[in-house]
C-alpha cells in the first residue's frame, strides 16, 4: 500500500463517517428540514412574579418627635433609593423601615427564651 493509497482510504472512511447522521445532528423532520445543533431553538415563554407593595392601615398610635423624624427619614431614603434604581438599596432600606416599625412604633416584644431557642437550634444545624 502507498501512501497515495493509504490517503484516499482515510480521505474516504472520513467522508462515509460525516455523511451518516449521529443523534438530531444530521437528521430530518418528516418535512425534510434538518436537525441538529445550528437549528435556532424556539424562545420559552417565562412567567415572572413581581413584588407589589402594599400599604395596610395598622391601629394607629402617636409616634414620639424623634420617631417621626426617623420614621420620614427612612420613608425619605427609600424613596432615593427607588429613584436611583438600586434594588438591592430598595430591599435594605425596606427591611429597616420593617425592623424599625416592629421594635419602636408597634413595640413588638421578643420573648428572651424564643431568642435563646432559635439559637440553639441553629448550633444543632451546623
Amino acid at each position: 500500500m502507498t501512501k497515495k493509497e493509504l490517503k484516499e482510504m482515510i480521505k474516504a472512511a472520513i467522508m462515509e463517517e460525516t455523511s451518516k447522521p449521529h443523534g438530531n445532528i444530521g437528521a430530518q423532520t418528516p418535512e425534510n428540514e434538518p436537525l441538529g445543533f445550528l437549528e435556532e431553538q424556539e424562545e420559552e415563554e417565562v412567567e415572572v412574579e413581581t413584588e407589589e407593595e402594599v400599604e395596610v392601615e395598622a391601629p394607629s398610635r402617636e409616634l414620639s418627635a424623634e420617631e417621626e423624624i426617623v420614621q420620614g427619614s427612612l420613608e425619605k431614603a427609600l424613596e432615593s433609593a427607588k429613584k436611583l434604581g438600586n434594588e438591592k438599596l430598595v430591599t435594605q432600606i425596606g427591611n429597616t423601615i420593617t425592623y424599625f416599625t416592629r421594635s419602636e412604633v408597634i413595640k413588638e416584644e421578643i420573648d428572651t427564651e424564643d431568642i435563646r431557642s432559635k439559637f440553639l437550634r441553629t448550633l444543632r444545624m451546623s
